[in-house]
């Protein structure tokens, strides 16, 4: 009997904190390769990358997204600081890499009192021309 309660406990308990998680920064922020793009590019290939907002439940204007790169080492360092604003669905940003590899990036959005929401990292992968 014991075994039950506390198992049904644990998986209650486990099933609000995934909720929790997923319902917090899969929402605010989900990066993506822009529309009609792979995830592979040429080296020197410009690489479009959107970042869909869903920012609805803030009562705050304006936002800072943060996109970061991990950078070899494994720590994440800041490639780019963006504002956006309450009516945006949407933020952009582009890249060009000259040296084959894969590439990681993240978005952090944030406001007073809001947030940080991170977003899942989008790899990139930059590979040399095919003869």
């Amino acid at each position: 009997m014991k075994k039950s309660i506390f198992a049904t406990v644990l998986a209650t308990v486990l099933a609000v904190t995934l909720a929790a998680c997923s319902a917090s920064g899969a929402k605010q922020i989900v990066l993506r390769a822009a529309t009609g793009e792979t995830d592979t590019f040429t080296l020197g290939q410009r690489a479009n990358v959107v970042g869909e907002l869903d920012v609805s439940d803030s009562k705050l204007s304006e936002f800072d997204v943060v996109i970061e790169e991990l950078a070899p080492g494994g720590s994440w360092v800041q490639f780019r600081k963006l504002v956006a604003h309450k009516e945006s669905t949407s933020i952009g940003f582009a890249l060009i890499k000259n040296l084959a590899g894969d590439y990681q990036y993240r978005a952090i959005i944030s406001g007073k009192e809001y947030g940080p929401f991170t977003s899942a990292p989008l790899t990139i992968h930059y590979e040399t021309k095919s003869k």
